[in-house]
């Protein structure tokens, strides 16, 4: 457990760390890198050189696409019920952070195999809160925004590859490799940062919400294992993906249109820092799913 915790601890207390000194870290600039080439190169690395069945991985996107689907009625009735603002806070119930933390997770549990499902998983959560979150957040949907987004150009090119057969030169490959391999460390540089820069200001919401994004990963994720009768590693991955905290680009959207961010910002710190506390039970779950636990 140590083996796979510590190395997510460690990346993200040199984050926090440079968040808290005085030169920082310019997470503007890394994040940039991040969205626009680390992620994208990742997703067309991992996915053109598949050691799994790609249908496997096309299973995946859409026990990504069903979770998401359940999160969203769950968070949506939890919403209903409290009296909450649907606009408010929605996204920062049914949208996991996939990303920044469920990717490292999942790669340090179960290895390359494990990295390889969670990228598609990720990709299909990238783009919803790209496109439903922010319409969310905006009242309307806005097509332009999602096709500028690189992540639905490396998932293209994925599946131009995979339905042609071609073979990807080897200078691309290698260049799409070592690209993406920085995106693992700089996602969890930044939320290190984020974590030290942003602020809670009303505590008994946030800790109501954050527990609620808890409860909803962990309902939509068990519904999916077994909806879709998942075993093994792919049950493991859906687990750990599924119940990460509220994503920080959902505090990104929600400043930019004026929907409760400072409330919303809450959410995200408080629930970060409770997946944190749940980490070591989370990871002893999966590994139970996957056949792999003590």
């Amino acid at each position: 457990m140590l083996q796979i915790l510590g190395p997510v601890g460690i990346l993200v207390l040199i984050g926090y760390a440079m968040g808290r000194g005085a030169g920082g870290l310019d997470t503007r600039t890394l994040s940039t890198v991040v969205v626009l080439v680390a992620a994208p190169a990742l997703i067309f690395s991992s996915l053109t050189s598949l050691q799994l069945d790609p249908s496997a991985v096309l299973g995946m996107s859409g026990a990504a696409a069903v979770c998401l689907a359940i999160s969203a009625a769950l968070s949506a009735a939890i919403l209903l019920l409290a009296g909450g603002s649907l606009r408010s806070f929605l996204p920062a119930l049914m949208m996991p952070n996939s990303g920044n933390m469920g990717l490292p997770l999942v790669l340090l549990t179960f290895g390359e195999a494990g990295g390889e499902l969670a990228v598609a998983y990720f990709v299909v959560v990238a783009l919803a809160q790209h496109s439903i979150g922010m319409a969310i957040y905006a009242g309307s949907f806005r097509l332009g925004v999602l096709l500028r987004q690189p992540l639905i150009y490396a998932v293209i090119a994925v599946v131009v590859v995979l339905v042609t057969g071609v073979e990807v030169p080897v200078v691309l490959a290698r260049t799409a490799e070592m690209t993406g391999g920085m995106m693992v460390p700089a996602m969890l540089l930044l939320l290190g940062t984020s974590l030290a820069r942003l602020r809670v200001a009303d505590l008994r919401s946030a800790l109501i919400l954050a527990v609620g994004r808890l409860g909803v990963g962990l309902v939509s994720a068990i519904c999916v294992i077994w909806l879709l009768g998942l075993q093994g590693v792919p049950a493991g991955v859906v687990f750990l993906m599924a119940t990460m905290p509220t994503a920080i680009v959902i505090h990104v959207f929600a400043e930019r249109f004026g929907r409760d961010p400072e409330r919303v910002v809450g959410v995200v710190v408080v629930s970060t820092l409770l997946t944190f506390a749940c980490l070591p039970v989370l990871t002893w779950i999966a590994l139970t799913l996957a056949g792999r636990g003590p």
